[in-house]
């Protein structure tokens, strides 16, 4: 059985692993423009894949609770306990 929630937050680890993965081989191949054009489109998708879950689900980390009125990290399961796919 399929959840959206989570759905979205196994696209959101897949990209962020790709996007550090080409990070990774860009520590030692820094002068691959394609690679570099692949890691910033990758960076990208998911920081719009992250901002979509915020919007529908809420924070995914302290530091985007900086955008809300008020410091609410601490009022809903936090995205990888096993309440907040329900």
């Amino acid at each position: 059985m399929s959840c959206p929630k989570n759905d979205l937050l196994k696209k959101i680890q897949c990209n962020n692993f790709a996007a550090y993965d080409m990070l990774l081989y860009l520590d030692t191949h820094q002068e691959d423009k394609k690679a570099f054009r692949i890691f910033q489109d990758l960076v990208k998708k998911t920081n719009e894949l992250r901002r979509e879950y915020e919007k529908e689900f809420g924070s995914l980390n302290q530091f985007t609770t900086a955008n809300q009125e008020c410091f609410n990290w601490l009022d809903d399961p936090w995205p990888w306990e096993k309440e907040a796919s329900n």
